[in-house]
């Protein structure tokens, strides 16, 4: 009430310069001049960046958890492990609210439904299994873009700490699918794109001239720049690198939640 009271007053100090008029009706212009001043004074935008990375956050875990699925199907062909991840997944995907964004709830459903088809398809043992998950987590990424989306304009104030820790969930993630990638050099100059991803997200907080690269993130863009090296010549070692520096985000993003 007081924050309305405030752009009330505002408004009728406007009006007064504007038209020199006691009795008047807001123009146009000048209702969209009040919006604009309601929105500079909203107290409630970082609550909202809060909650939308949060949510965030939730869905770039799911993924992660789908991409150890993955894994565990392709490379380390554990069928229990697999469907470990994709239980995982599902439950972090009940968390999210759907009614953030348009069509998100069906978007939600969708990443369910491919989660229940690649669970069927592992007790049957049938070859669509890693198709339904590579669906899956598509359909999770293109989410997260949305819930992007939504808050692009919105300024966070104070929240440097929560965005550190989803730009490290987002380079994980990244070196996952490095790892995936990596299994077959066929598929190295897909790991090698994997890995400039992982940079980008471990440079994520450092856009401003001014700020310089931590020093845990720099050591980790030094060992990517490595593995990367390594995939430029072919090295079978390639993927044992990875593996490490995808170990080593993992502490990191560990190390956030203690």
């Amino acid at each position: 009430m007081k924050k309305r009271n405030v752009i009330i007053a505002l408004t009728v100090v406007i009006a007064i310069v504007i038209g020199g008029l006691v009795i008047w009706k807001p123009s146009p212009k000048l209702k969209e001049l009040v919006n604009k001043i309601e929105e500079k004074v909203d107290p409630d935008s970082y609550q909202k960046w809060e909650e939308v990375t949060n949510y965030k956050i939730k869905l770039t875990e799911a993924k992660i958890a789908l991409l150890k699925a993955k894994v565990a199907m392709e490379i380390v062909q554990s069928q229990q492990t697999a469907e470990k991840e994709l239980d995982s997944a599902m439950n972090l995907l009940s968390d999210v609210r759907s009614d953030l964004i348009n069509k998100s709830h069906d978007q939600i459903e969708v990443v369910r439904q491919k989660i229940g088809k690649a669970k069927e398809s592992i007790k049957k043992k049938s070859l669509d299994a890693t198709e339904n998950v590579s669906e899956a987590i598509e359909e999770t990424e293109a989410l997260i873009k949305e819930y992007d989306s939504k808050m692009k304009n919105v300024k966070k104030e104070g929240g440097e700490q929560l965005d550190e820790h989803y730009a490290k969930l987002q380079a994980q993630a990244a070196l996952l699918k490095a790892k995936l990638a990596a299994e077959s050099k066929e598929t190295y100059d897909q790991a090698y794109n994997n890995l400039e991803e992982a940079k980008r997200w471990y440079k994520h907080n450092n856009y401003e001239a001014s700020k310089m690269i931590d020093s845990t993130n720099q050591k980790m863009i030094e060992k990517i720049n490595e593995a990367q090296e390594y995939l430029k010549e072919k090295k079978d070692e390639a993927g044992v690198l990875i593996s490490d520096i995808y170990s080593k985000a993992t502490k990191l993003v560990k190390d956030d939640d203690q």
